[in-house]
């Protein structure tokens, strides 16, 4: 009898094993080209307005994502709603328990520069000094923080403004309270085959590009007041006023007598952290050589330095100060994610599927619609919630799926759910960004980044095991980190010590740009891609964390 039972509960393993195979390779064979098409077309489509942060097409589009949780069979895994039922007898509506929905709403600071803007060059000499006023649009232009500021500091010459391994422009320097400034580049850009280049920003465009927008981060960190950016030595050149069709754009065939691009640039802030932004100053080259005037700054004999020894000449600049005041027009807005989860055997931790939905919104007319950056993303978010439900199986691990706002500001949405998470305990994090466009130059059109914590190797060994075992055609590359930051949304992940990957597409001219249309996406790349990230969470899903 003993061993009749034993054969049966081995049956039914067996059974069991074979049926969830079974489901799961119905799931991802579900992952389909029509499945992700009718999501994206939709998403990045001109109803939805560029999905711009706390606009009208952002909100329809959180309405569209949060619709498809609920169709999937998503739990609502937003903010708590009070909702209100009848009273039968009287008809009198009266308070029910609170429930979840699908968004988690917080505030915004939307700020612009104001109208003032005040900047003068302060000679200072022994007896007295001599204040020179500079025109506003004409000697100089400003983008300013998140609140104005009014400040008279000596200037501090920071070099690149650059941290780096072994290299640290600020080292020794005190810039609290001071107007910094610093060149584009970092050590050895102009010599891309130099060895400081290499050593600071090897890895292609990319890294150089977040070099630059990792600097103001910096800046702020030291206690710096403002930055003038030195631009080549060629400053402000400003555009004349009497030309009646005095900009273009030769993507477009746009002309006007306005920037293409609004020349107000809203920031984004959240109102439960201190103000963010540093002011940032342009010259014009006029004002610009008469501040360097009597200076002892050699910028040429400093770059060439920096290349061969990679070390920092940092320095108070004498007899020379700078005057500035700016102000800040301000409103509160309300923005938000969208969260759905799939409850696990285990409630108390997690893994977080995310990707951004928010895009640029529109200029002049022109939608720019995001499809690659970042619908394509958000669908696969969707599709992977899609095929999990459809497995049948209740995951050990609670999965948490995420529509991010204000990636294009600053990793917004993200950093406010890490901060708040709807489940504290987070095992893993996956990114999707850009997954539907492929390098101009990849004749096979299957070329694709992995980036992944290293300390996690799991992470790359399911991928390169999926990709083999279900013969899926993506020429992945694989880097991994200890801790992977960079420009999108698994950052906020990372920094807070939990293991992140991401599947990564190519950027084509499109990236953000008006062009960036769903009818230009690889239907079946990246549909690929989806599928590896489906099979990946699926296993990371009973994986012992």
């Amino acid at each position: 009898m003993r061993k009749s039972i034993s054969v049966i509960i081995l049956a039914l393993f067996f059974v069991s094993g074979f049926g969830q195979q079974a489901a799961k390779d119905a799931a991802f064979n579900n992952i389909t080209v029509p499945v992700i098409q009718g999501q994206l077309e939709f998403l990045a489509s001109d109803w939805t307005e560029g999905r711009n942060t706390g606009e009208k097409g952002a909100y329809l589009a959180a309405d569209y994502i949060a619709s498809m949780f609920k169709a999937f069979g998503l739990k609502p895994g937003g903010d708590y709603v009070a909702s209100r039922r009848q009273n039968s007898r009287s008809r009198s509506a009266r308070p029910s328990r609170p429930s979840r929905g699908y968004f988690q709403n917080f505030n915004l600071l939307e700020s612009s520069p104001g109208d003032e803007q005040k900047c003068a060059i302060i000679e200072t000499f022994d007896g007295g000094f001599n204040a020179i006023h500079l025109n506003y649009g004409i000697d100089f232009t400003v983008s300013p923080g998140v609140q104005a500021i009014s400040v008279e500091s000596p200037l501090v010459f920071v070099g690149y403004g650059f941290k780096g391994d072994g290299y640290n422009d600020f080292e020794g320097i005190d810039v609290k309270g001071k107007i910094i400034i610093r060149l584009a580049g970092y050590p050895g850009h102009r010599n891309p085959d130099s060895k400081a280049a290499k050593k600071y920003a090897g890895d292609g465009p990319y890294a150089r590009y977040m070099v630059e927008r990792n600097k103001n981060t910096t800046a702020l960190a030291e206690g710096a007041a403002a930055v003038i950016n030195l631009t080549g030595g060629y400053g402000l050149r400003g555009t004349p006023a009497n030309i009646p069709f005095r900009y273009s754009d030769s993507r477009t065939g746009y002309e006007g007598n306005e920037p293409f691009r609004s020349g107000v640039r809203k920031r984004l802030t959240r109102t439960d952290q201190d103000g963010q932004g540093i002011t940032q100053i342009t010259l014009s080259k006029k004002s610009l050589d008469r501040l360097l005037q009597h200076i002892d700054l050699d910028i040429e004999a400093f770059e060439t330095q920096a290349e061969k020894k990679m070390k920092p000449e940092s320095r108070t600049l004498d007899s020379k100060k700078l005057r500035i005041e700016t102000s800040v027009e301000t409103r509160l807005i309300q923005v938000r994610n969208v969260v759905g989860i799939i409850e696990g055997k285990n409630p108390e931790s997690c893994l977080v599927i995310g990707a951004h939905y928010d895009h640029m919104g529109m200029t002049r007319n022109f939608i720019y619609n995001g499809s690659d950056d970042n619908a394509s993303g958000t669908v696969g978010v969707m599709t992977i919630a899609k095929a999990m439900m459809e497995t049948g199986e209740q995951p050990d691990q609670t999965l948490v799926f995420c529509a991010w706002t204000g990636e294009e500001k600053g990793l917004i949405g993200s950093a406010y759910y890490a901060d708040h998470p709807l489940i504290p305990d987070i095992k893993c994090y996956l990114n999707y960004d850009m997954i539907s466009r492929v390098a101009l130059d990849d004749p096979n059109k299957n070329k694709c980044d992995f980036q992944y914590t290293s300390t996690v190797p799991i992470l790359k060994e399911l991928t390169v095991k999926h990709i083999e075992g279900y013969k899926v055609n993506l020429d992945m590359a694989y880097k991994g980190s200890e801790m992977p930051v960079g420009g999108s949304d698994f950052s906020s992940f990372s920094r807070k010590g939990i293991p992140i990957f991401l599947l990564h597409g190519k950027f084509t001219p499109d990236y953000h740009a008006h062009t960036d249309h769903s009818d230009k996406a690889e239907w079946t790349y990246m549909r690929d891609i989806i599928r590896v990230g489906f099979l990946n969470i699926y296993e990371l899903a009973k994986h012992n964390w």
